[in-house]
């Protein structure tokens, strides 16, 4: 029993080393990065939004989001209202992918999409470093 779990340990130890470290992020800096996604958020779906993290990944000075906003207190929003039936029937849902860039002590805003059904952040042109983005 006790190698059994002594194996387990060492499987899940090496499972979690394949995280990458742009997967540790927390605090003021996850903070400071949602701030900086959050306005054109706020303006697009009508209010204030806070954000139900799917992942947060940060490296050499890039940041990537991808997050399911809802209203402050897990309130659901209806995309339908913000969206054409057009726009709003290809949509994924209202996830949103944020790239952002950290300069001059702040972090900034790159680019962002909602509801994308595709990578559209792998696009070279943007810059961010392929480790953080997976592309």
């Amino acid at each position: 029993m006790i190698r059994r779990l002594a194996a387990f340990a060492v499987i899940g130890l090496a499972l979690l080393s394949t995280v990458p470290a742009a997967a540790q992020v927390a605090g003021a800096q996850r903070r400071a990065i949602l701030d900086a996604l959050r306005p054109p958020i706020e303006r697009r779906l009508g209010g204030p939004v806070e954000f139900v993290v799917r992942r947060i990944g940060v490296r050499n000075g890039w940041a990537l989001v991808i997050a399911d906003p809802q209203r402050p207190g897990g309130g659901r929003i209806d995309g339908r209202r913000y969206f054409s039936a057009d726009d709003w029937e290809v949509m994924d849902g209202l996830t949103v992918n944020g790239i952002l860039r950290f300069a001059n002590g702040r972090w900034r805003l790159v680019d962002h999409a909602i509801g994308p059904t595709d990578v559209w952040y792998c696009d070279p042109a943007l810059g961010a470093p392929r480790s953080l983005t997976g592309c």
